[in-house]
């Protein structure tokens, strides 16, 4: 009755209709406790092992769920006393020693913990979870290569455990050891039902941190990016509650183009479903479109790779420096702690570059902070609090490199407020409750010459335009999780209200005649008051078994100065595990970009597999078909293709009542990845990308007719025990630009290779990681549109690749 959680609960229900026909049975209610506790229910685990107590107060067993009771509602000292009680009555149970150590281990005594670990080890050395314990520990203190021994043991003991391979994986990829850690990861996830869920069997310890660690990071160093979504897409579509796939998905989508905004609600998503933790909270991972360089730079520090196995009391710190050329310099500091019921984070982060060219400069600062608490072990609270002022040139790359406006400045100021709450109403259902609250302050200053009179006095005449832009963001979103055997149901609603303000003051400058003065045309404000009402329910189903479906519906409606929209948007999709290899999967969905304060949601942000929040203009409609295919035919080797098509509604401000671009845009992939030895990864991708922009389109001056972009990337990473690891990339790219002769913008085609290096060092003992990366070595000067006008905001957007050499070193330590 123990191979699945639905079974476990099957046993659990058999034991209530014992202990209520025989209410004297101590060991009876014991039982209920252990079985409680495994499905996550604390409370009803809490009560059967008070009543067990009571009953048969000097019965080691009854003893021993107390302490297990105590233990997973953060009483730490109540715990220990429990446990050292079960000792006394039954010196030689393993078990009350294993929650004796994991209770020290909690409370910050890592030492004596380990040893009582060790005593359990002794007393029963052929339990394959006491040893797999016994590993985490010694992973803890640093004391390599013990904690390989009792893993390689756990695994030899019980190879149908996952919590060994789940551990052991972790520790591969901390050693830089990436190739063997996926392979470890996906036992695990094998001998997990299959799921994701990145938990230990026994759930009777804090290992929440575990569940936090960056598993992306190993579909991430590896460049396997798209069998890391694969991956993680299944888990959170099978199980939308676990915390530790949506920080998964987060982690995956971080260096994937135009999805800001799935990343940030995925990452949300995580933080409103974790029990407290010490995870550090990033604050160049908790915003939107920094544009910050990606190799070497702080966007691949992922300070959650240090996390350790064990959640206890203590604090961390992490720190990550870079510099390279143009100016570029920058880092990134946080501290994190726990103490019992409370857990806390605190960064700040800091960017500047000039940029390739003149007026390509960027600078941020951002600060973060961030608590959580456990009221109760079934409510949670938290709050996050983050500033951020940015600073900027023109940093758009609109085909030629040499178009930019050399005057250009940005300003964009932000204060968001985070509050949350989550509820477990029961081991199946989760409650989320959220508020966010964002004030945005931003400028454009531009200037440029409108034209110059034909006839005397040939006067010159200079246009000044400033564009300010305040908006205040109020959003309150709920949402309800409801898991049960074979089927998942998601149902949320939202409300979000935009105070926004657009303050236009254009003159006209005279530079002929006496002293330049400026001529105001007196341009009012625009005051817009936006509301966004909206309504969803996502359900998964696995029928049969090897089948999920996604049935899903959502109904909208969007209120603003210049139209209103009434939307229902219908959502499908089906993922079809054929065989242990291959896996087939299609989607057809509707969405409407909804108003979002901080640009985060509850809802769900991928339908097999398929994103569905782009970094899109807000009120745009679209329609999107996808249809994919994953396949391993070794363990060594994974291939996968998927085709996409969207067809989208823009709105336009003309000035007037809004009107819409019918837009269309498809995006063909492919994927190889192979892992030869245990120290090379191989991976060639292959991206189709086109834009159709309407042909009757308001702003076709600035949005390309047609963008046909083909990009194919080649990598080679070689990973050594001894830490050094490096690697090389190639990518070809072929690009046609075609616009209208409203346009002043280039056109035109461009093909062109840019070959990229890097290598690096993970210092011992998971101190730190040194890095060093040269983008586009070769120093080509190539022709590039990138996606700045896919989206309008007040936010940078850069391109991804550079049209000259760009050097970078990264030092990341972590204490």
């Amino acid at each position: 009755a123990l191979q699945s959680d639905f079974r476990i609960e099957a046993a659990r229900d058999t034991l209530l209709v014992a202990v209520k026909d025989h209410p004297e049975d101590a060991l009876a209610w014991a039982r209920l406790s252990e079985l409680s506790l495994m499905l996550g229910d604390k409370a009803q685990s809490r009560a059967a092992a008070d009543k067990a107590s009571s009953l048969a107060p000097d019965l080691a067993r009854t003893q021993l769920v107390l302490g297990f009771a105590a233990l997973a509602g953060y009483r730490d000292a109540e715990a220990r006393s429990s446990f050292e009680r079960a000792i006394e009555l039954a010196p030689s149970d393993p078990l009350a020693h294993l929650g004796l150590g994991l209770a020290q281990i909690s409370g910050g005594q890592l030492e004596a913990g380990r040893g009582e670990l060790e005593v359990a080890v002794a007393l029963d050395s052929n339990q394959a979870l006491l040893r797999a314990y016994l590993g985490k520990a010694y992973f803890e203190e640093k004391r390599s290569p013990l904690d390989d021994q009792q893993f390689g043991i756990a695994k030899q003991l019980d190879p149908l455990d996952p919590t060994a391979f789940l551990y052991d994986g972790i520790r591969k990829q901390t050693e830089n050891r990436p190739v063997e850690a996926l392979e470890a990861l996906e036992q695990s996830i094998a001998l997990n039902d299959n799921r994701a869920v990145y938990r230990s069997r026994l759930l009777l310890d804090k290992d929440q941190a575990s569940r936090g660690t960056s598993l992306a990071r190993v579909y991430n160093d590896l460049g396997f990016s798209q069998l890391g979504i694969s991956q993680a897409t299944d888990s959170v579509t099978i199980d939308p509650s676990n915390a530790s796939a949506h920080r998964f998905l987060s982690d995956t989508y971080r260096n994937i183009g135009r999805h800001e905004t799935a990343r940030v609600s995925e990452l949300q998503q995580a933080q409103m479903l974790q029990d407290i933790n010490i995870n550090p909270i990033q604050p160049s991972l908790s915003d939107t479109n920094l544009n910050i360089v990606t190799q070497g730079g702080p966007a691949s520090a992922g300070f959650n790779e240090f996390t350790p196995l064990f959640e206890r009391n203590m604090a961390q710190g992490n720190i990550s420096a870079f510099g390279g050329n143009n100016g570029t310099l920058g880092g990134e500091a946080v501290v994190s702690g726990v103490y019992d019921r409370l857990s806390l984070s605190a960064g700040a982060f800091g960017y500047d570059t000039n940029g390739f060219r003149p007026n390509n400069d960027l600078n941020h600062e951002i600060y973060n902070l961030f608590a959580q608490v456990a009221v109760t072990p079934q409510f949670n609270l938290q709050a996050e609090f983050q500033k951020r002022d940015s600073e900027y040139g023109d940093l758009k790359m609109n085909f030629d490199p040499a178009s930019y406006s050399a005057v250009q400045r940005n300003t964009l100021q932000t204060d968001s407020a985070r509050l949350g709450a989550r509820f477990t109403l029961s081991p199946r259902s989760t409650l989320l409750v959220l508020y966010n609250h964002k004030k945005a302050d931003a400028t454009q200053n531009d200037q440029s010459i409108v034209f110059t009179y034909p006839f005397p006095p040939f006067v010159d005449v200079v246009q000044f335009s400033n564009l300010a832009t305040i908006a205040t963001s109020n959003q309150y979103e709920g949402a309800y999780i409801h898991q049960a055997d074979g089927f998942n149901i998601l149902a949320g609603a939202a409300y979000t209200q935009v105070d926004r303000t657009d303050i236009q003051d254009v003159s006209i400058l005279d530079t002929q005649f006496g002293p330049p003065f400026p001529v105001p045309l007196g341009i009012p404000p625009d005051v817009n008051d936006i509301k966004d009402k909206r309504a969803y329910v996502y359900g998964n189903i696995m029928l049969p078994s090897n089948v999920t479906w996604t049935l899903g519906l959502s109904y909208q409606k969007y209120e603003e100065t210049a139209f209103d929209l009434n939307k229902i948007n219908p959502k499908l999709g089906v993922q079809w595990q054929v065989n242990d290899a291959l896996r087939l999967r299609g989607a057809y969905f509707k969405v409407q970009k909804p108003v979002l304060a901080s640009n985060r949601t509850l809802e769900p942000t991928q339908i097999a597999g398929f994103n569905q929040y782009f970094d899109d203009v807000d009120a745009t409609r679209s329609s999107r078909y996808g249809i994919g295919a994953d396949w391993r035919p070794s363990r060594t080797v994974s291939l996968g293709a998927e085709g996409t098509h969207r067809e989208l509604k823009v709105p336009i401000y003309p000035g007037g009542p809004a009107v819409f671009d019918d837009r269309r845009e498809w995006t063909h992939r492919a994927y190889g990845y192979w892992t030869p030895t245990k120290q090379w990864a191989l991976s060639l991708e292959a991206v189709y990308d086109r834009f159709n922009n309407d042909d009757a389109s308001l702003v076709a001056n600035i949005v390309p007719l047609k963008v046909r972009t083909v990009s194919v990337p080649a990598k080679a990473m070689y990973f050594h025990p001894s830490g050094y690891f490096g690697g090389m990339g190639v990518t070809y790219v072929d690009q046609a630009v075609r616009r209208t002769s409203a346009s002043s913008l280039p056109q035109g085609d461009s093909g062109f290779f840019v070959v990229d290096l890097s290598a690096g060092y993970k210092l011992p003992k998971r101190k730190g990681v040194a890095s060093l990366s040269v983008q586009n070595l070769f120093d080509k000067h190539f022709k590039y549109q990138d996606d700045s006008y896919r989206q309008f905001g007040d936010e940078p957007s850069v391109a991804p690749y550079t049209p000259e050499r760009v050097v970078m070193g990264r030092l990341t330590l972590s204490f």
